[in-house]
Parts: C-alpha cells; sequence; structure tokens
C-alpha cells in the first residue's frame, strides 16, 4: 500500500499507521519545547544493534548492560510542523486503586533499601515498579496526548516488530552532542505541585540532587575538558517538580561509546555505589525493567552529526489493549517508605492521565 505524502502531521500520522500495520520498525518524537514532530522509519524488520556509537539512526538502549542498543536506521526521515488544531485529544484523569499488599510490598522494599544505606552498603538506590491499566485508546492517541501535555518534555512513539511498542514523555537528557560540545543533565528530587504550589526542597531531596551531580562529574572527568557546571534549578515537569543541574563542555567525538558506558546508568536511575546498587535491585526489585531507565534519541543524525539521547522515564510499554507503566523513585537515608509510594503513585498519574 503506497504511503501518503508526509507534508503534515495528520498525514505523517497516517504514514505511521500504514508503516506499523505492515510490522515495520520506526520511530515519532518531538524534542522538547520543538514545535515539529520527527519520524524515522526503517524498511526492513531486521534488529539493527548499535555496537560502536558510530552508527546513525534512532537507538532505544537497555537498562542494564546484557543486550544491545537497537538502531532503527533511518531508511525515510520526515519532519512536519505539529499543528494544535490537529491534535484535540482531551487527557482524562484516571485513578487506579492499586493492592494493598503491592503498596506493602514496595514499602518494605524501601525500608530494606533504608537499612541498607545506613550501614554503609549504599549510598543511594533508585527503586522502581510497575502497574498495569486497561486502555482502549491506540499507541497513536496516546502520543497525541503526549504531545498535547508535555510539551517541555522528549515524547516518543516507538515500535519494533520484534521487540515491542513504548510510549513515553521523559524529562531527561542522558547526553547531547555536536561537534566537540556537550550538554548533559543530573536530574532528582521530587515534589508534588498539589502538596507544594511553592517548591520547598527539603534536606533528602537536595541531597539526592549532590549525589547524582557528584557522580555525573568525576564519571566525565577523565573524558572532557572545560567542564562546567550550573547552578541547581527547580524545573516544572506536569504535577512534579524536579532539582536540575546542566554540566557542559567538551570532548573527544571519538569517545562517545566510552563515555555512554561511564554514564549509564547514572544514580539518577540506578544508585550508587554502581555495583552495589545494581546488584541490590537485582536481587529485591523482582522483575525485568526491560527498556525503562534505559535511554534513547537520535544518534549521528543531521548535516551536522548531532546525538541527543534521553532517559527513558515516565513511559510505558504497549500490549494490546493494555499499559504497563513504570515508575520509580530515588532511596537515601532520609527517605520514608510512605512518603516514597506517594511519590510512585505522583509520578504514575503522568502515564495515567493518557492512556
Amino acid at each position: 500500500m503506497p504511503y501518503p505524502k508526509s507534508n503534515s502531521f495528520k498525514h505523517l500520522i497516517e504514514e505511521a499507521a500504514i508503516h506499523f500495520k505492515n510490522k515495520m520498525p520506526g520511530v515519532l518524537f518531538k524534542n522538547p519545547g520543538e514545535n515539529s514532530v520527527q519520524a524515522v522509519f526503517q524498511h526492513d524488520a531486521r534488529i539493527h544493534e548499535v555496537t560502536n556509537f558510530t552508527e546513525r539512526g534512532f537507538v532505544f538502549g537497555p537498562f542494564l548492560k546484557d543486550s544491545l542498543p537497537i538502531l532503527i536506521r533511518p531508511d525515510r526521515e520526515v519532519s512536519v510542523a505539529l499543528q494544535v488544531a490537529e491534535n484535540k485529544i482531551d487527557p482524562k484523569e484516571i485513578v487506579v486503586k492499586e493492592l494493598s499488599s503491592e503498596e506493602n510490598r514496595y514499602k518494605k522494599l524501601v525500608e530494606k533499601a533504608v537499612e541498607q544505606i545506613k550501614l554503609g552498603a549504599l549510598k543511594k538506590v533508585v527503586l522502581s515498579r510497575k502497574l498495569e491499566v486497561a486502555t482502549t485508546a491506540t499507541p497513536i492517541e496516546i502520543f497525541q496526548r503526549m504531545l498535547q501535555r508535555y510539551p517541555q518534555a522528549f515524547c516518543y512513539y516507538w515500535v519494533h516488530p520484534k521487540v515491542g511498542t513504548w510510549v513515553g514523555a521523559t524529562p531527561e537528557i542522558l547526553w547531547s552532542q555536536r561537534g566537540k560540545k556537550f550538554v548533559t543533565v543530573a536530574l532528582a528530587g521530587t515534589l508534588q505541585k498539589s502538596q507544594f504550589p511553592i517548591p520547598s526542597w527539603g534536606a533528602k531531596e537536595k541531597e539526592e540532587q549532590r549525589l547524582v551531580t557528584s557522580y555525573i562529574k568525576t564519571a566525565l572527568s577523565a573524558h572532557v575538558e572545560k567542564m562546567q557546571i550550573s547552578e541547581v534549578e527547580t524545573i516544572d515537569t506536569g504535577n512534579l517538580y524536579h532539582l536540575k543541574t546542566t554540566i557542559s563542555g567538551e570532548f573527544d567525538p571519538g569517545n562517545t561509546k566510552t563515555i555512554l558506558q561511564s554514564l549509564h546508568p547514572t544514580p539518577a536511575v540506578c544508585g550508587m555505589p554502581l555495583e552495589a546498587a545494581r546488584s541490590f535491585l537485582s536481587e529485591h526489585e523482582n522483575y525485568s525493567r526491560g527498556y525503562y531507565t534505559g535511554y534513547l534519541g537520535e544518534l549521528n543524525m543531521g548535516t551536522d552529526i548531532y546525538t541527543r539521547l534521553f532517559v527513558n522515564l515516565r513511559c510505558m510499554e504497549l500490549q494490546e489493549q493494555r499499559a504497563i507503566i513504570y515508575v520509580g523513585g530515588g532511596i537515601t537515608e532520609d527517605s520514608d517508605s510512605a512518603r516514597e509510594w506517594e511519590e510512585t503513585v505522583a509520578k504514575s498519574k503522568t502515564m495515567l492521565q493518557v492512556v
């Protein structure tokens, strides 16, 4: 079936629908604050892997390093303007009554993590969980709702017939490079707007942010030059506030693979010390994150060869008429299990509002 010419957002949606119906890989995405939607379509169903980060295309990397990142090869690239008039879907508030057993399990896990931190085995660990909800919305409808509701996030709709379907609206840059210039961020600490209309940061959130910033600075120091670290700022991501530090400088583009291997996963999604946190999660988290808290984005794209990678947060995996939503939070010595549970509930609303 011939594709329609994608000279508008509507036509791009139609092209994507045909492409995915034909069981071909591809991704639609919008960068934060921009008013255009990009698409990368691959014209065969093979799984192409990223091995040295000199490849070109859209990369989708897992949380753990036990499998290679997947590349959507750019056999066709499209960019169209996003017109609000074409996207009038109204996201609805959805409240999910979660099982008390899940709440108790997660709280006990938080308490176990705090115990290990106080014993000195860990400084921080990021605990996560998933919840499944039924949905009658199509993936493209969910993506359109994200575009409307989260204009300052990296919004995406990713499909590979041999891997799965993921959608998300993440606020966090992992790594951005153009020429010798790079930018990354440390994003940690969370406050609910409903509880703090004006953000008031406590010791727990400030320490969490300090640990992430310190880790990234140390991880990059041997590989970059002219490093600059901004002041900590508060950012608004919809129904939540976060603390953010921007780190920039210069580097040798030939070191991209080495840098990403040292940077990912950061303490913002795993913990520190890294191996101790990873071991704790493997033993106690009790499920596979897959691509949640992995990374995704453009790799060596454009005429000026730029890379923009984002941490895969605020995301879900879609399976038939089910949405598997992933949420988590950073645990430090000052963490309270009840508050940590409520933080994951608040974060789940980001995705529940669009399914």
